[in-house]
């Protein structure tokens, strides 16, 4: 500033000078911005993980349940190290680390705090031990749904969620690893009782549109899956979306399941926890059609609180999405 120059004469000559003259920055945000007849360009929000699977939103218009189906097999000491002899019991629902204990996946569903509402608890057999039926409703805001437009106001329209966990004994998990794979290629039916429904009409039966895991990598210790043809997208058709939370999922799963006309939302490129927080916080992202990478933002800033590490640690958990183009 040279000698007799006054601050505040500097100061609004500078903001003056803006004003008359924006960055560059600023006037490449304006044209970006605008259309050619000078009015506003309309912003495309990000593509929902629905956008690559129209018969999602097909079934949504119609009225149908949005499902996600997440084979739980239980965690067996006899293939990796549960944490504690209690936790790591094969058929042991109760206390089992992936299931009843503390952060397993029932166990958070269940929680008071949840957002969930229990429909269904059914006992099975000695492979299939339990499932269980959860709901909740969501806003179709971020859907777009051509019968939500009718609607007088935009967070009246909803659609049903419900999540199926289904918990199988620790020592069938290779049969775990073929049911992800027969629902995430083919599809998948499930049928329930729903006490909400009139008498005589309880019983439904609806399809499944994603297809989750959440356990151990079965497939790091030998366990295959089928061999898929060459990448066809038609084959959409009949596969569903999937995600594979556990370890070094992307590795072993995400390419054989695009070769099937499916894709891994979720996946991972280390070893990690597949706990219940993860399912919830996934499906959630599910129901609310996030973006593919909104829904890896919301694993991983999950992740990075339940276990306590810096977001940045829990990043190099997940493996990046990538923007739809």
């Amino acid at each position: 500033m040279s000698v007799g120059t006054s601050p505040r004469l500097v100061l609004v000559t500078v903001i003056a000078l803006g004003l008359l003259a924006p960055s560059g920055l600023a006037r490449g945000e304006t044209r970006r911005k605008a259309s050619r007849n000078g009015t506003p360009a309309r912003v495309e929000p990000p593509r929902g993980w629905s956008a690559a699977f129209p018969s999602v939103r097909r079934d949504l218009e119609a009225g149908k349940p949005l499902v996600v189906h997440v084979t739980v097999p239980l965690c067996s000491n006899a293939q990796i190290d549960c944490g504690a002899s209690w936790a790591g019991q094969p058929g042991r629902l109760s206390t089992n680390l992936y299931w009843g204990a503390i952060f397993g996946a029932r166990r958070i569903f269940d929680g008071k705090r949840s957002g969930w509402e229990r429909v269904e608890v059914r006992k099975q057999d000695d492979v299939y031990l339990e499932r269980v039926v959860y709901r909740r409703y969501v806003s179709a805001k971020k859907w777009h749904l051509e019968r939500c437009a009718r609607e007088q106001s935009s967070g009246a329209c909803r659609i049903e969620q419900l999540v199926v966990l289904q918990a199988v004994h620790g020592s069938k998990i290779d049969r775990a690893i073929d049911d992800l794979w027969k629902h995430a290629t083919e599809g998948a039916e499930i049928s329930f009782e729903d006490p909400q429904r009139p008498e005589g009409e309880r019983r439904r039966t609806v399809p499944v549109q994603v297809a989750g895991y959440a356990g151990h990598n079965r497939l790091m210790d030998g366990k295959r899956l089928p061999t898929p043809g060459p990448k066809k997208r038609e084959h959409r058709s009949s596969a569903h979306p999937a995600f594979v939370l556990a370890c070094y999922s992307d590795r072993y799963f995400s390419d054989s399941l695009e070769r099937a006309g499916s894709t891994n939302l979720v996946s991972t490129q280390t070893l990690m926890a597949p706990e219940g927080y993860l399912i919830d916080a996934v499906a959630k992202g599910l129901g609310e059609n996030d973006s593919d990478v909104q829904l890896t933002e919301r694993a991983i800033r999950t992740y990075a609180r339940w276990q306590r590490i810096s977001v940045g640690e829990a990043r190099r958990v997940f493996r990046a999405a990538k923007p739809a183009g």
